[in-house]
């Protein structure tokens, strides 16, 4: 194809001749002629390129484009927009400076060109627009703002003192180029007035410097103009029921109101867009729909336009403005995007190649270290596994000066989406930057379409299926190392601050019968300031996931902890999948009523318990560190090359740095016991004031609360819990004559939670979940009240549990209160069911901790049972 060219129009009437072949893309254009005019890297996120139909351009004549896109593809994708028959093949385009940013100051000291770039981009929008609605006044000054920078420019700057004539400049000009005319004929001034105002603010700002001069004239455009945001015509979820001005801008955010007389009300900030994606509303219709994923919010946010056009120009300012405070990759999806050129590749082909065990570095140290790898040095031998986005192979890769190696080849999908295309791409870009002898390596990336990705090879494929196929010659030992390779890949990992996703026997190869190795990073992701990253698509492995990845789509390093549990437990298993024979549906259900995976056969009983009280806790913040792990299973995989007997097996307490307390050893029991005091006084009215707190915020009279029955709450102690039912044999053993007023009381709170959950929907009233929150806050107080007592006879270390516990439940019904005061405030608001739907899952995890505080009391009734691992931990 003979090149062609694409002419972009700058401000100022100027335009730039930029050739481009089909592997060209609108980012590279705009990339070209911002270092063209002058504009550096650091302030290229403000800009972009709009298409416009011909040379002429016209007012709303334009349309935005993805930075992905190819320039060559779109006379086809735009073939509507653009005229059928032209004698020239040259397209055309505008620069504009659309993704303002929140400080015009601080564009100035990072990036000057572009400061002014702005400044004569909002000016020509107000001589164009909206002049005509600008008083005399304005008009006159903004005119001679302009005057006095034009006069600096052309270094005639002596033209405005006293050694200079004034009179030398053309006043009825640029009166006439300047000021609108509908102004000039506003009011009853007559011209000779006109020209005495605009000579005295020549005057005033002849020596105004030309930044300063600018800042200025910002300060009064940003009134008029109103550059700083973009208004859209919108309805809120899906329908055109009550449309509504939509608001994007850098003060502003994603913001709505009803009319201009109205408040705002902020739906979401620009940096926490995961996700855009435009649908159709209904066949045949041009309306659409814009869905945006938003970090932090389990639920699409809907905004249905008019046209889909409009939908493609509102998705590319919030594209936009996330990709500049982001500094990353768009998240605006759509079709026909192409990502040759983008910044991950670019970064990656900039860098040397991955780091190789030292096993196979003289292997691959004849591989070059671009890795851009041209397709004719690589072939494919045999198929050995497949994948979302592609199928793998086994091949070597040979350049004419070297000799051939082996290596894996993912071969992706020709008919991926450009979705999918980025997610292989974010692949190769992570595993370039990981560096670890117990993660598979990158070497190098064959661009053409299908992609390919060449990876180090793992000679004994899958860990699963080489368990299976080798159990005869394994030893628990190799189990325990295979463990311990993928716990450092995983603390390697997480030291990164990164979480892996997908933590399963089935991403584990096997290199050497003594080397495991992690691989498949399709589905990781960076962590960022709060350590949670909420998935907003894809298919996620149920089974492997801790319950908060099920339930919220969350996933942090210590959700990874739980599924590297799981996988431990499929090694200990041979290969065996877990839960077998449930329902992806009914697994969480199973495991928030207290259920785990069976110890298997053959498993020490001291791991098992680690797997089972440690790494599968409920709650995140109970689970080890990755770090922790290593040192535990280092510590078995030594006692196990000691021949120490598996019944003999123990686990070390991981070494942490404890401050010590230098005091007069003769008074330390009474000090203790002094503080202990102290402290459960204390903890008691923190509670009390948590519950009185929440009960404020119901607004209701505590003279209509009624106290639940004694028979109300005998019944409720046998029914269900939270999310789940307990196992029937355990029910059955309790009877009512064997309950303690403690256990009444807790069961009471987990069946007030468990009829809140179960009645919880979006047309739940108002006050029926209000009542909810407040029964649960009364039952809640019982049960601190029955305790008091119960809790002073316990022995010191028991009295420390139950404190911690009652530590977890105050905290959680200190989040409780913050959030029903959202509740409260935000009752006619769309996010008014977001924070109900918050509550809710605050009130399951006070169901939890409810449960482990009764669990403690149970247990101070009787023996202590000896396989319970903190015995075992004890004992190290």
């Amino acid at each position: 194809m003979v090149d062609s060219i694409a002419r972009v129009y700058t401000i100022g009437s100027g335009c730039k001749a930029v050739r481009y072949d089909e592997e060209t893309t609108v980012e590279r254009v705009l990339q070209v002629v911002l270092e063209g005019i002058g504009i550096a890297a650091v302030a290229h996120a403000h800009f972009a390129l709009r298409l416009i139909s011909g040379p002429i351009r016209h007012a709303a004549d334009h349309v935005w484009l993805h930075p992905y896109l190819l320039i060559s593809n779109l006379r086809h994708t735009y073939a509507k927009f653009l005229p059928s028959t032209s004698a020239s093949q040259d397209l055309y385009f505008e620069l504009r400076l659309r993704f303002v940013p929140q400080s015009a100051y601080e564009l100035l000291l990072t990036e000057s060109n572009a400061f002014f770039y702005l400044n004569e981009q909002v000016f020509e929008d107000f001589l164009g627009h909206v002049a005509w609605k600008v008083n005399l006044d304005a008009a006159l000054e903004l005119a001679a703002l302009k005057v006095c920078r034009d006069c600096i420019e052309k270094k005639a700057k002596s033209c405005l003192d006293h050694k200079v004539d004034i009179n030398s400049i053309d006043i009825d000009s640029a009166l006439q180029t300047f000021v609108p005319k509908t102004a000039l004929c506003s009011g009853n001034a007559k011209p000779s007035a006109i020209r005495r105002q605009f000579m005295q603010l020549l005057k005033k700002y002849v020596s105004l410097p030309a930044t300063e001069s600018v800042l200025q004239s910002l300060s009064i455009l940003i009134d008029i103009v109103k550059f700083d945001v973009e208004i859209f015509k919108a309805s809120i979820g899906v329908g055109w029921g009550s449309p509504v001005d939509l608001l994007v801008g850098p003060e502003v955010g994603l913001s709505y109101r009803v009319n201009e007389r109205c408040e705002l009300s902020r739906l979401a900030e620009l940096r926490s867009v995961l996700e855009i994606v435009i649908k159709k509303m209904e066949p045949g219709s041009d309306k659409s729909i814009l869905q945006l994923k938003i970090s932090g919010n389990a639920h699409i946010m809907l905004i249905t336009v008019a046209t889909y056009d409009i939908a493609e120009s509102l998705a590319h300012l919030i594209d936009g403005y996330q990709i500049m405070y982001n500094q990353g990759d768009s998240v605006f999806k759509r079709k026909g995007l192409e990502r040759c050129e983008s910044a991950d590749l670019r970064t990656a082909l900039a860098t040397s190649r991955p780091y190789l065990s030292e096993a196979s570095d003289k292997q691959y140290s004849k591989v070059g270290r671009d890795l851009r790898i041209r397709r004719e040095h690589v072939t494919l031998k045999e198929l050995i596994g497949g994948g979302q986005f592609g199928n793998v192979y086994r091949g070597t890769l040979a350049d004419p000066e070297s000799i051939p190696v082996p290596v894996a080849v993912k071969v992706c999908k020709i008919e991926n989406e450009p979705m999918d295309t980025q997610l292989i791409l974010q692949e190769s870009h992570l595993m370039k930057n990981l560096q670890h002898e117990n993660i598979i390596s990158l070497i190098g990336v064959c661009m053409d379409a299908p992609m390919w990705l060449i990876m180090e090879l793992a000679p004994l494929g899958e860990l699963r299926q080489y368990l299976q196929s080798n159990r005869a010659s394994l030893t628990l030992n190799s189990l325990i190392l295979y463990s311990l390779q993928i716990a450092r890949a995983l603390a390697y990992l997480h030291s990164k601050s990164f979480v892996h996703r997908d933590i399963a026997a089935r991403n584990v190869l096997v290199s050497t019968p003594k080397c495991a190795k992690l691989t498949d990073f399709g589905l990781s992701r960076a962590l960022d300031y709060d350590a949670i990253y909420t998935a907003s698509r894809g298919k996620l492995p149920i089974k492997w996931l801790a319950p908060e990845s099920i339930n919220y789509r969350e996933f942090s390093m210590a959700s990874d902890i739980w599924m590297y549990g799981v996988c431990v437990w499929e090694i200990m298993s041979w290969g065996v999948k877990p839960w077998q024979g449930v329902a992806n549906a009914d697994v969480i259900t199973r495991i928030e009523s207290g259920e785990r995976l069976p110890c298997p056969d053959g498993c020490p009983v001291v791991l098992f318990n680690y797997l089972e009280f440690m790494l599968w806790a409920i709650h995140p913040q109970k689970r080890p560190t990755a770090k922790e792990i290593v040192s535990v299973m280092e510590s078995l995989h030594d006692q196990l090359g000691k021949h120490v007997p598996v019944e003999k097996l123990h686990l070390i307490r991981p070494i942490e740095n404890v401050p010590v307390l230098l005091t007069n050893i003769a008074t330390l029991p009474n000090l203790t016991l002094w503080r202990t005091l102290e402290e459960q006084k204390r903890q008691g009215e923190e509670n009390d004031r948590w519950l009185e707190e929440q009960e404020d915020l119901t607004v209701y009279d505590p003279a209509d609360e009624q106290e639940p029955t004694h028979n109300e709450e005998a019944n409720s102690a046998s029914k269900t819990c939270l999310n789940g039912s307990v196992e029937e044999n355990s029910v059955q053993r309790k009877t009512i004559s064997n309950l303690t007023p403690v256990s009444l009381a807790v069961t009471a709170v987990i069946d007030a939670i468990e009829h809140l959950a179960n009645a919880f929907n979006i047309n739940m009233k108002h006050d029926d979940f209000v009542t909810s929150i407040k029964e649960i806050t009364s039952r809640l107080r019982k049960v601190f009240s029955e305790s008091t007592e119960v809790v002073s006879q316990m022995e010191q270390e028991k009295r420390k549990e139950v404190e911690m516990t009652e530590s977890l439940i105050g905290n959680d019904m200190r989040q409780m209160s913050k959030v029903v005061q959202q509740v409260v405030d935000n009752i006619n608001k769309p996010s008014y069911n977001v924070y109900r739907r918050e509550v809710v899952r605050i009130a399951k995890e006070l169901a939890v901790n409810c449960r482990n505080f009764l669990s403690l009391f149970e247990t101070s009734t009787r023996v202590q049972q000896p396989s319970d691992f903190r015995v075992i931990l004890s004992d190290c």
